[in-house]
Order: C-alpha cells, then structure tokens, then sequence
C-alpha cells in the first residue's frame, strides 16, 4: 500500500472515499494499483486494506465528535466557577486506532480554597480509561486474557484490531479490572455486615460447595524453593439441579455462582456470607449442604447453625483408592463409607493395617486414610441419608442431587488458565485475575465492567451531536497530523461528599447528564 501522489491520476468517478481509475483502487489518500496478469492483490489483502481505511475514518469522527461536545460544554458551563485555561491534547486507543483530540482544562477552587483542574468533557462521558485505552478495547483484551497468556493476547489483539498492545500493558489492564472487582467485594462485605445487602432471590435449601487450587508463586511471594505454592480458594453455590434437555437424562446447577480468595478461612468466610446474602433473601434458607475435601478451612466456613458439611465423595474415594492398594478391597471400603456404614468401612482399615503391620510404606498409607476419615467422619455420610436432616421438595424442575462438581469447576474456572505452561504467578496478579474467571463463570463479567468502568455516551446525546457534524468529504479524507502525547493529570470531581449548596447545585444540574455520582454502585 503506498501514498498516492498528488497530481499523478485523473479522477473520473469519485465519492472521494473510494475512487475505481484504470487499473488502480484508490481510499481516501492511499491507492493500491491492481493488475489481474500479475495477481499483485488477493481478498486478504484487500480485506485489510479497506478495514484499516474504514478505521482511520471512524477516528476522524470520533475525534469530531469529542471536540464538538467539548465545545459545547465551554459554552454551557457556568464561567463563574470554571475558568477555561486552554487546550490540552490526549490520545486514546481503541480498537479502530489511536484517537488524538484535544480538550480544553479548567482551573476551579475546591471547598478549602485551592486551585484545582478538570476536564469537563472527560467527566460528562464519564471517561475512566485504563492506561488511555478505551474500554471497547479494555473488554476485548480481558476476554481474550482470561483464555490466554498476556503475550498471546497482545498478539491477538494487534491482529483482530487496528491497535496494537503489549504483553505488559494486558497485564496492566487484568490488574486494574480485578483491584476494581476486590474494591466491589469489600463495599459488598461491609454492606452485609451492615444489614444493608438483601438479595431478591428466595431458595429453602442451598447447596455449595468449596475446594482450592495451589498454584506455583514467584518473587517475594515464593517462601522459599520447598514451599513455592499457594493455594486460592473457590467456592461456589447453586439451587439444585434442573434439566440441561428435556429428552436426555443430564443435568446441569440452578443459578451457579463462583467466588474467589487468597484470604485467610475468616476472610474467605465473610465473602462467602456477602455473595449469598447479594444473591438471596438469607432470611428464607432453612438450609445448607457444604461439599469439600476436609480442610480445615472449608469447615471453619460451613460452622454456622443452618449449615451441613458432607466430605466430598470424590476425595473421599481417591483417599481410599490411592492408599489401598488391594484395589478389590478398596472398592469394598468405599460402598461401605457411601452406604453409611462408616465403622464397618473404618474396621476393614484396622484389619488391613494389622495384615501389613510389618510393611512401613503400606502402614503409613493406612494410617493416613484411617486419620483422615476419622478427622472427617461428620461429613462422611451422604447428606441425602442423614437423618437430621429433612429437606423441602424442591420447587418444579428442580432435584436435589449427590454433590461433587468441585473437579471440573476448579479445572474450568481456574486452572486451564491458571496452571498451563509452568506459569508461576504473584499474589496479587494471581488474585486479579482469578476474580476475574470467577466473574466470567458467573457470566457477570461484562456487565461488572460496565458498571466500573464507563457507561459511555448516552444514546440521544450522541445522536445530538453527531446531527451538528455534518462531514464533508474533504473534511472525511483530512489526515490528522501528529502531536505529543500529553498525559493530563486529572483533580477529583468538585463536590463530591460535600454539603450541596444552591451554587454547586447549579453545577451539578449543568452535568446531570453524565455526572460522577452515576459511579456510585447500588446492591
């Protein structure tokens, strides 16, 4: 692709946007010549071409667009309280290329007196980007890098749009989103411990279950080369179990929803009790079934009143399994313990352990099993055979069913991303991004991001203003020049938590549209 220059064709056909001369094609500035002996251009080609041109006109607009309401603005503005100090320029990548615009500064007091600067055009569109990238791009990059590595996502972000990005600044944008997710979750901790956080659904009984993912650490985060992992907690909850197809007999969860912590069981603990409470009216569960392994920590969490802890069964038989090594013999400990026959399933270990007395390595197995049934002999039986507990018929469409779908969740949400490729992670870009898959499996992820990030230009605003444009061609094929990036520095937003006068109301009402307080979260 080359820069056509001037002079050199005559035009006999033109929009001015796409010109058909000979044997040339010719967009805007650029020109591509063909020749169907030579075959110098393909659909590829082609395809590239007339995406890259339909970009840079899409940021001619853009760029019209923001400097038009920007304008706007200045003039609607009370003079009295901003004071316009000039222009500043910015740039912003999106997915159809870099946007280069200018918008104008102004300088105001704040309640104590001191100056203070703002940009009234970034506050009405509620502009929070991430690093100057927009957030059509931020959401593209956190897809992708929720499937694959920073490097590989950068990548393919250079070759689905027309902007390019590095490994680095990926990284960047997954610890923005996920320091806002952990942000969100504290508010929702502390407005449960308030009594403030009433979900609207209503469930008698709700079924979770809770499971961890150790994982390889690195720098400071690594103790020492012996004890390199740690291990990140995830639980989730659900209904029941209804119909994935009414002709086949499969079934999925009701109304999954994950969670994730590096914290400690306590904290672990207090996010369990804000997600549940953000979900349901906890004042209707008569009933919960807690499936876990046995950790220390999983059982601290599952303490309360109206909970059940049961050993998950798929532990339990891999313990038995993996420590027997009579297979014959291990198959018959386990339909004791899943028949509920606990002491004739832990005899059969006493007898075994006395049959290898002589034999340290098989003892030593044994006594690991025998121990960790013990330890967790509440949560043996099956909660479905527990005479304590007496369950409501579930609502239609909906069974009560044996637990143990901690495997695949711990694989699907965390570890496909997170253990592949002997990656090795800090505590914190670990946690970032794990809170992040469990947005994602809850199918919450782009919603959450709207809601912290940007909600973008109102519809009939935008159709305002793009009424007063009114392009020409000439105006369309104008090339932008070039300028320094300026990287603004922005105050915070006047007022804000501050007792509201009839002066600052008058501010407020100029900035109604788009104004700060829409930031604030509501559960």
């Amino acid at each position: 692709m080359k820069k056509m220059p001037e002079g050199t064709f005559n035009i006999h056909e033109s929009s001015n946007i796409i010109v058909f001369v000979k044997n040339t094609i010719r967009l805007g500035d650029y020109m591509y010549k063909i020749s169907l002996k030579e075959k110098d251009i393909n659909f590829k080609d082609l395809e590239r071409i007339i995406y890259e041109f339909v970009c840079q006109q899409a940021c001619k607009m853009i760029v019209e667009i923001l400097e038009k309401l920007d304008e706007k603005l200045m003039k609607e503005r009370d003079r009295d309280i901003y004071r316009n100090k000039g222009f500043k320029k910015t740039t912003i990548k999106t997915v159809m290329g870099e946007v280069e615009y200018k918008r104008r500064i102004y300088e105001y007091k704040t309640e104590e007196g001191k100056k203070a600067y703002i940009y009234l055009l970034d506050e009405y569109l509620n502009m929070e980007t991430i690093g100057h990238i927009s957030t059509n791009l931020v959401e593209k990059i956190v897809d992708l890098a929720t499937d694959e590595s920073y490097r590989k996502t950068a990548e393919k972000i250079t070759e689905m749009t027309n902007q390019s990005i590095s490994h680095s600044a990926a990284w960047n944008i997954i610890q923005t989103v996920g320091e806002k997710i952990a942000e969100k979750e504290k508010r929702e901790i502390r407005l449960n411990k308030e009594g403030k956080l009433v979900g609207k659904r209503e469930t008698k009984v709700l079924f979770e279950e809770m499971d961890g993912l150790w994982i390889n650490m690195q720098g400071k985060d690594r103790e020492s080369k012996k004890k390199g992992r740690k291990e990140l907690k995830l639980g989730i909850f659900y209904e029941g179990w209804e119909k994935k197809h009414e002709k086949k007999d499969r079934y999925v969860v009701k109304n999954k929803k994950a969670y994730v912590s590096f914290g400690s069981s306590k904290d672990f603990k207090n996010l369990r009790e804000a997600k549940i409470a953000k979900e349901y009216n906890i004042d209707e569960i008569e009933t919960k079934i807690v499936n876990g392994d046995g950790a220390k920590w999983i059982k601290e969490v599952a303490s309360e009143d109206n909970s059940h802890f049961q050993l998950d069964p798929f532990h339990r038989n891999q313990a038995v399994l993996k420590n027997v090594e009579d297979k014959t013999k291990a198959k018959k400990i386990i339909k004791k313990l899943s028949n509920g026959k606990i002491e004739e399933g832990l005899e059969m270990i006493t007898k075994l352990m006395i049959e290898n007395n002589d034999n340290e390595e098989k003892m030593k197995k044994l006594e690991k099993l025998y121990n960790y049934l013990v330890n967790n002999k509440e949560g043996i039986v099956l909660y479905k055979l527990r005479p304590n507990i007496n369950l409501p018929k579930p609502p239609k469409g909906v069974k009560y069913r044996n637990l143990g779908t901690m495997e695949h969740n711990i694989c699907d949400i965390l570890a496909q991303r997170m253990k592949g490729n002997k990656t090795s992670w800090t505590k914190k870009g670990a946690s970032n991004l794990a809170k992040i898959l469990a947005e994602k499996a809850n199918k919450e992820l782009s919603p959450t991001m709207k809601l912290l990030l940007n909600k973008g230009i109102k519809e009939e605003k935008l159709e305002e203003i793009i009424e007063k444009i009114g392009l020409t061609a000439s105006q369309a094929n104008r090339k932008i020049k070039k300028s320094k990036i300026y990287k603004h520095k922005r105050s915070s937003i006047p007022f804000r938590n501050s007792a509201v006068t009839n002066g600052r109301k008058a501010i407020q009402k100029m900035l109604e549209d788009r104004c700060a307080s829409e930031l604030r979260l509501s559960f």
